[in-house]
């Protein structure tokens, strides 16, 4: 639990909201934080949590109290953490049920009740119809965090009925001088590009070979849009990696792209590291094409949350990416 609560700066905003509303006695029922994956949007969630429920009465929780020794052995009675029992796995109806159950009861401590529902995008229809209720008639000294990285999958009638607050990660200069503090010696850029820009995810590659596989994505990828390298067989390769990482680095990929082939060479990159390949392959690529295949690229995201074949959908993402046109503007070279 500790691990939890530490405080990270780019979450500091945020935090000095919830502060906020504490001192000003008006705390939401519903509370929808969210925000790309990897920042901290759960650590905060338990860290206001833990401080509300602290009977020492500060802005941080004391550590101290019987509260606190409660809530660090994961015991404490008014407090309740949810989340899918298995990754990518659906929130059951029945678990919010349970919760419904006791989010009616009365504290134990005479103060407030905290429930968090991580992944709450992960709530099948059943689940956000069940907890619809509880929204529109919540009960009094209760605090429901919902966290997610995708609103957008929540049905409107739950984000309509809760108050957001939006985690922003830190610009990639600050995100590097953290990331170098911490791990001092190894390449912070390199993996800050692989993490997708989340310095707790780039952390937690030190040491592991993402590094070296993201290299190699890359490297067939660009293998294919060259038309050097047959989709087919890039795809099958593919196979080996996580599906969804991969889909995540081409996306960042095209985003660089388009903006190299609409801006300045100089144009910030989400993968600097790459800047020299993709600056000489964004001369010959059209950037109305890398729009519509990156609009692509997001029904594929969407689609991984279904029933998707693997090998077909990998297929058909290269097989697009050798068709992405060449620029007709004159001067330019071809890719």
């Amino acid at each position: 639990m500790n691990d939890q609560t530490v405080s990270y700066p780019w979450l500091e905003p945020a935090w000095t909201t919830l502060c906020a509303h504490r001192e000003s006695g008006r705390i939401p029922q519903a509370l929808l934080i969210h925000g790309a994956a990897g920042l901290g949007k759960t650590g905060l969630a338990v860290r206001f949590a833990q401080s509300l429920l602290c009977t020492a009465g500060g802005d941080e929780a004391c550590g101290q109290c019987h509260s606190c020794h409660l809530f660090a052995a994961d015991t404490h009675p008014d407090y309740q953490y949810l989340a899918p029992e298995e990754p990518g796995k659906a929130i059951k109806v029945d678990a919010i049920r349970k919760l419904i159950n006791d989010l009616a009861l009365k504290p134990q401590y005479s103060g407030y009740r905290v429930f968090i529902i991580d992944q709450a995008d992960q709530m099948n229809l059943s689940s956000a119809n069940a907890l619809l209720k509880t929204l529109e008639e919540p009960a009094e000294k209760t605090l429901l965090f919902l966290i997610t990285e995708r609103p957008s999958r929540l049905p409107p009638t739950i984000l309509s009925r809760c108050q957001k607050l939006m985690i922003r990660g830190p610009r990639i200069e600050e995100a590097i001088r953290w990331l170098e503090a911490r791990q001092p010696g190894d390449d912070a850029e390199v993996l800050l590009s692989t993490s997708g820009g989340s310095p707790l995810r780039a952390l937690a590659l030190v040491g592991g070979d993402s590094v070296k596989r993201r290299q190699q994505v890359f490297a067939e990828f660009i293998g294919v849009l060259r038309h050097r390298q047959d989709p087919v067989i890039v795809a099958d390769r593919w196979q080996t990696e996580p599906l969804p990482q991969c889909i995540e680095w081409v996306m960042s990929w095209v985003v660089d792209l388009a903006r190299l082939s609409t801006a300045s060479p100089m144009a910030h990159l989400r993968n600097p590291d790459l800047g020299s390949t993709l600056r000489d392959v964004a001369l010959g690529v059209e950037p109305r094409s890398l729009i519509g295949y990156w609009d692509y690229l997001l029904k594929c995201r969407r689609a991984l949350d279904g029933q998707a074949n693997r090998q077909l959908l990998l297929e058909e993402v290269l097989i697009r990416a050798s068709y992405l046109r060449h620029a007709p503007t004159a001067g330019r070279r071809a890719v």
